[in-house]
């Protein structure tokens, strides 16, 4: 059985700087629905955005969506290919997007195959503005996936642009938690709860700025990209923030 949307209860944070013991203690937090403002020190707060919300209840198709047994016990929602979830892009993500945020997954593939987690595709769905795909690796490294960054500007490029992808052990059917962080300069990975790995990117422009047509979809890349993805997910949010933000698993 496949799968995909949030833990009701439990959340990530994303923190600007902590100690290693404030962030263990911040590590969960209890959700309240919408968009989510996380305090870091009494003041200040960071808006994050759930994008699992995108996922109607009831189902429009229980066929190939349904709730899951995420971690812990807690539920958590799947997907298999054919679900068709989508959304404007705007009651969920930002208009514009910060130069510096973070995506967050609790994730399990069900198949080799991979797909999209999530995607923004522009008016004519021929272009990923952005994403986070998962993919084998290649046959020269078998057992191993990609988890890649897609971000694009259609005002510059006719095709999905990849800036940072990473080569990580499968984690077929296996609940696992990972974090994309993005600044200016490099993208971070962060797999399991460790840093994994960081890459150099140049991104332009810093602020992606999405057409007001856009579309928003859950576990593929529309009709013609495709990519549908076999996969359970227990959280998949954004966390934007005009500060560099750091990712808490």
């Amino acid at each position: 059985m496949p799968r995909i949307r949030a833990e009701v209860s439990k959340k990530r944070i994303v923190i600007r700087a902590l100690d290693a013991a404030r962030r263990t203690q911040c590590a969960c937090k209890a959700r309240e629905g919408g968009e989510t403002r996380i305090s870091t020190d009494g003041s200040n707060s960071i808006p994050e955005h759930d994008i699992l919300q995108a996922i109607k209840i009831p189902f429009d198709d229980p066929k190939t969506q349904f709730f899951d047994n995420g971690l812990d016990g807690f539920p958590a929602f799947g997907l298999r290919p054919g679900s068709d979830v989508k959304s404007p892009y705007r009651l969920f993500i930002p208009e514009k997007l910060y130069g510096e945020f973070s995506i967050i997954a609790t994730v399990r593939p069900n198949t080799r195959e991979g797909g999209f987690l999530f995607s923004v595709v522009n008016p004519l769905e021929t272009v990923v503005q952005l994403g986070v795909q998962i993919a084998p690796a290649g046959p020269s490294q078998p057992g191993n996936v990609n988890i890649s960054l897609l971000y694009t500007d259609v005002n510059s490029h006719f095709a999905s642009q990849t800036i940072a992808s990473f080569v990580v052990p499968s984690f077929v059917k296996k609940w696992t938690r990972f974090a994309l962080r993005v600044t200016a300069d490099n993208v971070t990975l962060f797999f399991n709860c460790h840093e994994y790995d960081t890459v150099v990117t140049k991104r332009t422009p810093q602020e992606l700025v999405f057409d007001s047509a856009s579309t928003l979809y859950v576990g593929q890349a529309g009709p013609l990209i495709k990519g549908a993805f076999d996969v359970s997910t227990a959280f998949l949010s954004t966390f934007i923030d005009e500060r560099i933000t750091q990712p808490f698993l």
